[in-house]
């Protein structure tokens, strides 16, 4: 188990639960502004595109079987992001997924083992 990052892992979690609020928010939005839900669906949209890209990432340099442990452990997280989506709200989270998916995806990407 020493081929998994649990800094990486834990900033994929809370990384997953930016983009799932995200998704969720382009996915009901009934806004007036046309061009708020294009930038909010094209960052949900590339929110997706990185996480997919860091899971063939880290299965790649790392070890094969890696991205389906995270993948696995990153499903159970959405169990926290429920929690936290009681006490901030899913708009809060959703807002902030534009600064907070970004810095979490540097993150995780910056703790990736250089390999097992």
């Amino acid at each position: 188990m020493e081929s998994l990052s649990w800094a990486s892992i834990g900033f994929y979690c809370l990384f997953s639960i930016f983009v799932f609020y995200q998704q969720l928010h382009a996915k009901n939005f009934r806004g007036a502004s046309q061009a708020f839900g294009l930038i909010l669906s094209l960052s949900a949209f590339l929110g997706m595109l990185t996480g997919l890209s860091y899971l063939i990432y880290y299965g790649w340099s790392v070890v094969w079987w890696a991205p389906i442990v995270i993948l696995v452990i990153g499903i159970a997280s959405a169990l926290i992001g429920f929690v936290i989506e009681r006490v901030l709200g899913a708009f809060t989270l959703s807002m902030a997924g534009f600064i907070g998916w970004p810095v979490c995806a540097y993150l995780m990407f910056k703790y990736v083992p250089s390999g097992a």
